[in-house]
């Protein structure tokens, strides 16, 4: 649907009422198009699809980080394992108290 910006001033409550029942309302300013009134479920639904649309997947951001970096090295990659091994050792060995100090 479409309605003049004059109108929607005038009756805002009525719009806003059909906004929630699912009308889109297009609001024109001197007869062009220039703002759109939804329901916030619609807003919310749109918002979602757009986001889950245009969110690359990990294995794009890791292509993309090859292309712009051009990757680990060897040496870099093994440094980064190593690091890796250490802090799970170091977690694996690291004394907890018997009793949560926050509690």
């Amino acid at each position: 649907m479409t309605a003049p910006l004059y109108d929607v001033k005038s009756r805002f409550s009525e719009y806003v009422t059909m906004a929630e029942d699912g009308e889109v309302i297009e609001v024109t300013k001197h007869g062009v198009p220039t703002v759109v009134i939804v329901s916030r479920r619609a807003w919310d639904e749109a918002n979602e699809d757009y986001t889950r649309r245009h969110r690359p997947s990990f294995m794009e951001s890791l292509r993309k980080w090859r292309e712009e970096t051009g990757g680990l090295t060897q040496e870099d990659a093994e440094e980064f394992c190593d690091l890796l091994e250490r802090l799970h050792e170091e977690e694996k060995n690291e004394v907890w108290p018997e009793k949560n100090p926050w509690e």
